[in-house]
């Protein structure tokens, strides 16, 4: 089957002045646009291709390796701002669409933002700023395997913090509910409760009896 947004083998089956028709076993064909087909491939012959939608919305197929694929967390930039949102860089001919109602907090061009990848309602690729409710994606940096740490946790929530909540928050770890993390802050209360404990020792923040707040 030829997957949306992943890195899959398919067989030369047909050759079109402007490309190369894709098979899989099933019979279904993607287009291999001339410029992309590997020097000395012929009918018969495997290729290995990323699988995306052009600006028709049909599937096209491209030798180039994306900086990631559905099911993966990586850092991007935000190349551009439209009225529906941001569109980040994934490392293709086409840029992929951050919805606002994805976003944790505003980003603006040129931003680096760690998103997740995802085929959305309308069967096309997208992007998620709520990465923390996809524990189990693989996640992507410098081509290498990473998992989250405390520090990544707390950089986040610090982040958040002042860019969403400009420097301070009406509850506390211990007052807050999970359903309220989850909604601002994208994480558990459990990763929640430990960031700050972190950002507090560090001296980045100060808790009251109702608020959190940033010092700097």
């Amino acid at each position: 089957m030829i997957a949306l947004g992943k890195t899959q083998s398919l067989k030369i089956a047909r050759e079109k002045d402007f490309g190369v028709f894709l098979e899989d076993g099933e019979g279904t064909s993607v287009l291999l646009p001339k410029k992309q087909v590997p020097n000395g491939k012929t009918i018969g012959d495997e290729i290995s291709v990323f699988i995306y939608k052009d600006s028709r919305d049909r599937l096209i197929a491209t030798t180039r390796k994306p900086l990631m694929e559905v099911g993966d967390i990586a850092k991007v930039t935000v190349k551009d701002i439209t009225n529906i949102g941001a569109f980040v860089d994934i490392g293709l001919e086409r840029d992929v669409l951050l919805p606002y109602h994805e976003m944790r907090y505003e980003v603006k061009k040129g931003d680096t933002v760690e998103v997740y990848l995802y085929e959305d309602h309308s069967n096309r690729l997208a992007a998620t700023m709520y990465t923390k409710k996809h524990e189990d994606a693989t996640v992507i940096k410098n081509d290498e395997i990473k998992t989250y740490h405390y520090e990544q946790n707390a950089d986040e929530v610090l982040t958040i913090l002042k860019e969403k909540f400009g420097g301070h928050v009406p509850y506390t770890d211990k007052t807050v509910q999970p359903d309220e993390i989850q909604r601002d802050f994208g994480m558990s209360k459990a990763a929640f409760k430990r960031s700050v404990g972190k950002l507090l020792k560090e001296g980045k923040i100060k808790i009251t009896k109702t608020s959190i707040f940033c010092l700097y």
